[in-house]
C-alpha cells in the first residue's frame, strides 16, 4: 500500500487540527495545499521543508518507512516502547500505544504491524487475554503479505511472540511447531541484520524443548545460540544461555552434575559483572538444587 506525500500531509494536518489556511499561511496558496493533498501536484523541496517545520516533523517523515530513521519522534517512541517491554512495564506501554496508534506518524504498514505486535504482548500480560493477543498478532501478520518463502524480521518477532504465548499457556506442542519453522528460517536467511533476534529464537526454542523434556534438542539449540553470542559478543544473553544450558544438562542426565555446575559458574560470573541480583539469586538456588542431588553412574 502506497502512502503518498499528499496523504501524509493531510493526515498530519488533520491530526493536529490545523486548517489548510493555517498550514499554507506564508508558505503557498490554499489552493496549492489542496492540490498537494489530493496528489494532483508534488510540492517543491522548499515548500515541503516549510510544511514539515510547521507540522513539527523531520522532512524525511514524508518519505521514510520503518527501516529508515529520518523521523526522530517515531524512533524515540519505538525505543521507549521496546525498553519498557524489556523491563516488563506492560501497562505503561499499553497507555502509550493507545495514545499513539491512531497518529498519522504510525500509519505506514510496517508501523501498524509494529504497534499491533507490541499491543498484543501487553494485552496478554496486563489483561491475560490470550485470545485477543493472538488475534492482534494474526492481524499484524496479515498487514504485510510477503511470500511464504520470505519472512521479514518483524514477522519473525511476531511469530516468536505467538510461540511464547502458547508456551506460557502450556500449549507446548503448538509453540514447538512455530519454533521449528523459525529455526529453519533463521538458519537459511542471510539478510537478518539483528543477530540478537536469532539468539532469542534459539533461546526460546531451547526453553520450549526443555519444557517438553526434549533435552537433546534443547542442548542443540542452546549450543547454537551460545556460539552466536560469542561471535556477536552478547554478554548478558550469553549468561542466560550458560544458565539454561547448565540446568538442561543436569536434568537431562544427573551424571553431568560437575559439568552442569561449571556452566552455572560461568553464568554466575557474567551476572555478577552485570550486577543483576535477582538472577544471581536464581543461579545460586539452582546450584544448591543440583549440589544436593547425588550423581548416579
Amino acid at each position: 500500500m502506497s502512502y503518498s506525500v499528499g496523504q501524509r500531509i493531510k493526515d498530519l494536518r488533520e491530526y493536529f487540527n490545523v486548517t489548510q489556511k493555517e498550514l499554507c499561511d506564508g508558505i503557498c496558496s490554499q489552493g496549492l495545499i489542496s492540490r498537494i493533498e489530493k496528489d494532483e501536484v508534488s510540492p517543491t523541496a522548499v515548500v515541503l521543508e516549510k510544511i514539515a517545520k510547521r507540522l513539527s516533523v523531520d522532512m524525511n517523515y514524508f518519505f521514510d518507512d520503518i527501516f529508515n530513521y529520518g523521523n526522530n519522534y517515531v524512533e524515540m517512541m519505538k525505543n521507549t516502547i521496546d525498553k519498557k517491554i524489556r523491563e516488563c512495564h506492560y501497562e505503561e506501554v499499553l497507555q502509550l500505544i493507545t495514545l499513539e496508534k491512531n497518529s498519522p506518524l504510525f500509519k505506514s504498514d510496517q508501523l501498524k504491524q509494529y504497534m499491533l505486535w507490541r499491543e498484543a504482548i501487553c494485552i496478554f500480560h496486563v489483561k491475560h487475554d490470550e485470545k485477543r493477543a493472538l488475534e492482534l498478532l494474526d492481524s499484524a501478520l496479515k498487514i504485510v503479505n510477503s511470500s511464504p518463502k520470505i519472512m521479514s524480521e518483524y514477522e519473525l518477532h511476531i511469530y516468536q511472540s505467538k510461540a511464547i504465548i502458547y508456551s506460557m499457556t502450556n500449549k507446548l506442542e503448538l509453540a514447538a511447531e512455530i519454533y521449528k519453522t523459525l529455526v529453519q528460517k533463521i538458519n537459511s536467511l542471510t539478510h537478518i541484520k539483528h543477530k540478537r533476534l536469532m539468539i532469542n529464537i534459539y533461546y526460546n526454542a531451547g526453553l520450549n524443548a526443555y519444557d517438553r523434556q526434549d533435552y537433546a534438542e534443547a542442548l542443540n539449540l542452546v549450543d547454537q545460540a551460545i556460539a552466536l553470542c560469542i561471535e556477536e559478543d552478547y554478554l548478558y544473553l550469553l549468561g542466560q544461555l550458560f544458565f539454561l544450558y547448565g540446568i538442561v544438562l543436569f536434568d537431562h542426565d544427573h551424571t553431568n552434575k560437575e559439568e552442569s555446575l561449571k556452566y552455572l559458574d560461568k553464568a554466575l560470573f557474567i551476572f555478577t559483572l552485570k550486577n543483576n541480583q535477582a538472577i544471581i539469586e536464581n543461579v545460586h538456588e539452582e546450584k544448591a538444587r543440583i549440589e544436593n542431588v547425588k550423581a548416579t553412574g
